[in-house]
């Protein structure tokens, strides 16, 4: 049985040593390169976003950069969830991200509408199929499959057959099984500042990115030199 994997970053030495914004970012990593899930991923991305917004920089209003939404990493999506505060803490931000995406299922998936959903879906149909504008922005697009070797030139018209498959029941059970039940693979990466209401003391590093127990599905890396962090990340893949 695969189990929850969760990284957990942070980042003791801040380049800037006069920033004293603290900051989360949680991302949720998908394992496949099937069209369906990466637009499952957008969907939720859509569904969820604002709301994210709204609850963290509008009503509780922890941080002036509150964003959220899905990326290519690779062959894969994930779906990252960032806030960036000079009154909060990393671990309040990281606390109030997750305790956000504990309650989508039943705040948001659930109540979904079937009228809502089918907009939803629309609306990404309609991104997808939208002409590119110019020579550039085809190029770009273009390129994109070539330099991460994915090579799906007709990647828009394969998503929109993927999302008009889709229900919402499709939309449940991939939730349940990219965040809620085991099999999860979450990356929290904080920045903890020195100086300002935020600050905090020192993290503990972690033995070494290299000799780190990859194995465990719960792992805490302490980073003191970015750059040779940078230098052996593909140790952790």
């Amino acid at each position: 049985m695969t189990t929850s994997f969760l990284i957990q970053i942070i980042l003791n030495v801040e380049p800037n040593a006069e920033n004293s914004n603290a900051a989360s970012y949680v991302s949720i990593q998908g394992l496949s390169n099937e069209p369906k899930e990466h637009v499952l991923i957008e969907l939720i991305g859509a569904i969820i976003g604002e709301p994210f917004y709204e609850e963290l920089r509008t009503k509780q209003q922890l941080g002036y950069i509150v964003s959220s939404g899905a990326r290519a990493v690779g062959k894969t999506k994930s779906l990252g969830f960032i806030a960036q505060s000079s009154t909060a803490t990393n671990e309040k931000l990281t606390s109030e991200i997750m305790k956000y995406l504990d309650n989508v299922r039943p705040k948001f998936l659930e109540n979904l509408g079937k009228g809502d959903f089918a907009v939803y879906v629309k609306s990404l149909v309609d991104r997808k199929l939208e002409p590119d504008k110019d020579l550039a922005t085809e190029t770009t697009r273009n390129w994109a499959e070539i330099s991460s070797g994915r090579l799906q030139f007709d990647r828009p018209q394969r998503e929109v057959a993927a999302l008009l498959d889709l229900t919402k029941e499709d939309l449940l059970e991939f939730w349940d099984n990219f965040f809620v039940k085991d099999g999860r693979r979450v990356l929290i990466t904080e920045i903890v500042p020195q100086v300002g209401k935020t600050s905090a003391p020192k993290p503990a590093l972690s033995s070494n990115p290299k000799s780190a127990d990859l194995n465990s599905p719960s792992l805490v890396l302490g980073i003191d030199d970015i750059g040779i962090y940078r230098r052996d990340r593909s140790q952790l893949m």
